[in-house]
């Protein structure tokens, strides 16, 4: 086997530890601090969370992932979109009627992120007029210009949303919605500088079924050579005699 073909497993393994200290991160954080309610409401909480349709999550996403990393060669051009709603949908658990439960995150993600565009709309502060052809399937957020989608992001990390308005398990919970947007960054720029596109048609199969179908190419534009048990750089220089 070619060093080609083995440097996809050391960095899929750190890649793998990162994103299950992420899970274990999210899932610890949002089983403390997810409001109290009643038995009623959290057995209402799995179709709450369903809601928006697997397009309209997919157009939300594009436009989360573009205005991160803006074409040309940018998320889009790598599928981000998928990456990131895999990753939200397989790494995160939360608590649920019977213990830890896997939740489609992404949905209730991208509703997070409409309910607060919404907001951004009726308060009248846009700095363009939104524009729905952008994404016809998306919603509010996809709509938005990119400096109206960074000021929803802004609003929601700051808190600055009624954030009574938003799906669960992100309604009252400020603690959640910011861990979740630290991750989501994180997780941009993980698929952006790892194999995800190498992958091609395999890249949202089980790990263990992806194969490598391209170049890494943003590896080849940061002159990055791979996973390597050590590389030639200097470190300093030698000290013949040292004194305070």
């Amino acid at each position: 086997m070619n060093n080609f073909e083995e440097t996809p497993n050391s960095t899929q393994d750190k890649k793998g530890t990162f994103l299950k200290e992420i899970k274990d991160t999210l899932t610890n954080f949002v089983s403390h601090n997810q409001p109290a309610s009643s038995s009623s409401n959290r057995q209402q909480l799995p179709m709450q969370m369903g809601k928006p349709s697997i397009p309209h999550t997919k157009a939300t996403f594009m436009a989360f992932v573009d205005v991160m990393i803006p074409s040309t060669f940018g998320a889009l051009d790598l599928r981000l979109d998928d990456y990131v709603i895999w990753s939200l949908d397989h790494y995160i658990s939360v608590q649920g009627n019977f213990g830890m439960e896997n939740i489609q995150l992404s949905s209730a993600t991208a509703g997070m992120l409409d309910a607060a565009a919404k907001q951004l709309i009726f308060s009248g502060n846009l700095k363009e007029i939104p524009n729905y052809s952008i994404h016809p399937e998306g919603g509010a957020f996809a709509a938005l210009s990119f400096p109206d989608r960074l000021e929803v992001i802004h609003l929601l990390e700051n808190g600055q949303v009624d954030m009574e308005s938003l799906p669960l398990p992100y309604r009252n919970n400020i603690g959640f919605v910011k861990n979740i947007l630290t991750n989501l960054h994180q997780m941009v720029m993980i698929g952006y500088y790892s194999e995800w596109f190498s992958h091609g048609a395999t890249r949202i199969a089980p790990p263990e079924n992806r194969r490598l179908e391209r170049p890494f190419l943003t590896w080849y534009l940061v002159n990055y050579p791979g996973p390597s048990l050590g590389y030639r750089d200097l470190r300093g220089f030698l000290v013949k005699e040292f004194k305070e």
